[in-house]
């Protein structure tokens, strides 16, 4: 009988350590893409509805805007905007996504800009970070073209924050 129990007992920690060995570390896996939309302030270049397509891996956010709206009234060449996307972490603080990268866009068409970094670690809670009334920290920096731009979130994530 006691043959048996630690026979069963080899087996069961056999299969419990196969298991580990199998299973990758968490901050290796990629994070499950993720897309919520949010509405920006632009200023003299309007309103946009902002759609942000976010994933993670290696403890590395990407993230990649898409204006609903054009906000340059010239052609935009490839790679030629610089952009920093801020967003609030739920446990306090911000989370500056930056890059320069964008696809080409056409006078008054959409921009889509990306993929802006940041690091991430798993379980980060973000969302879009919303200026208090007054301040001039701004939301999302562009600079497009040489002309700076700025823009304010004025409303919080649909359908909800990314979560790394």
């Amino acid at each position: 009988m006691r043959r048996i129990i630690q026979a069963g007992t080899v087996a069961t920690t056999a299969v419990l350590l196969g298991g580990l060995a199998l299973a990758a570390p968490a901050s290796a896996a990629p994070a499950a893409a993720q897309t919520v939309t949010a509405t920006y302030d632009c200023g003299s270049y309007g309103v946009t509805d902002l759609k942000i397509e976010a994933s993670a891996e290696g403890g590395v956010g990407s993230v990649k805007v898409s204006t609903s709206g054009g906000l340059a009234p010239a052609d935009i060449p490839a790679d030629s905007v610089t952009a920093t996307l801020r967003l609030e972490r739920a446990s306090g603080g911000t989370v500056d996504f930056t890059g320069t990268a964008n696809e080409a866009a056409p006078a008054g068409q959409p921009l889509t800009v990306g993929p802006l970094t940041a690091p991430v670690t798993a379980g980060d809670s973000l969302d879009s970070y919303i200026p208090a009334e007054g301040s001039d920290v701004a939301s999302l920096d562009l600079n497009i073209l040489g002309q700076a731009n700025t823009c304010k979130a004025v409303s919080k994530q649909t359908p909800g924050p990314i979560v790394f």
